[in-house]
């Protein structure tokens, strides 16, 4: 959640990459880069900063982040219409890399038919910014939309990764509990 988060990790010794699911300052941007934590990014004038900071560091490599796509969250993330610009701002900048695309299903948890439809509804909105980099030209990498609630109801919906937040604590998300799980997916072991 935090640039602090992501330094003590190191700090402890984790070399694994590190997704940064919020939005930092400029003033955290080289301790972003000094320690490898792969940022969310949307906006023209946050990549040019970030860009900005990595040219004055004299990285001698791509620094890699991810582009938020705002689905219906309404928090971090540019339009699905926009992805293809924001696509370019990065892999023009000559010192950042797309790594991947990002966006947050915000109501599939509820198992309610109007939030069920909704879910599908940002899928398709995903896929469409998912294409739109690709039909630009750009390989969009890592594509995830799916935390807890989609890791275990909408498996068709994950893309190539899954970012599960409250299930690591062995809550189930919201309306999604085990009783509702046996029932609606017979396969499913728990």
């Amino acid at each position: 959640a935090a640039v602090s988060e992501g330094i003590e990790l190191r700090n402890a010794g984790v070399k694994i990459n590190i997704l940064l699911l919020s939005l930092c300052t400029p003033e955290e941007f080289e301790d972003l880069i000094n320690f490898n934590i792969t940022p969310l990014v949307f906006t023209e004038e946050y990549i040019q900063a970030l860009a900005e900071t990595a040219k004055n560091i004299g990285l001698d490599y791509k620094f890699p982040v991810f582009l938020g796509i705002d689905t219906g969250m309404g928090r971090v993330g540019c339009y699905p219409d926009e992805a293809a610009k924001q696509a370019k701002l990065i892999t023009d900048s000559g010192v950042l890399k797309l790594e991947g695309m990002i966006t947050h299903f915000c109501v599939s948890d509820s198992l309610e038919e109007k939030n069920q439809e909704f879910t599908k509804i940002q899928y398709e909105d995903f896929c469409k910014a998912v294409e739109s980099v690709k039909a630009a030209g750009i390989n969009p990498g890592i594509c995830s939309c799916g935390a807890s609630a989609a890791l275990l109801n909408n498996c068709d919906m994950h893309f190539d990764m899954v970012r599960p937040g409250i299930i690591t604590y062995g809550y189930y998300p919201d309306e999604i509990t085990k009783e509702y799980l046996t029932s609606a997916h017979k396969d499913f072991n728990i």
